[in-house]
């Protein structure tokens, strides 16, 4: 969270529901744009995970590093 929204934590609330849109808006950030900095940070595309669901990026993000190392 912190790479992509400047989020530390207790700063922010996640749940099993949360997705990307509950943090769209913040310091002016839009979809395109949140997917564009996870691509930078992570190099990987989660354009197409649909639900936009926090919980299904953090565990592509995960699986992407197991695959690295």
């Amino acid at each position: 969270m912190n790479k992509v929204f400047g989020l530390e934590p207790g700063e922010y609330l996640i749940s099993d529901e949360s997705n990307l849109y509950d943090f769209s808006g913040l310091d002016e950030m839009q979809l395109p744009d949140i997917h564009k900095k996870i691509q930078e940070m992570f190099n990987i595309d989660v354009s197409e995970i649909k639900s936009r669901n926090l919980l299904e990026i953090f565990k592509r993000i995960s699986d992407s590093k197991r695959q690295a190392s």
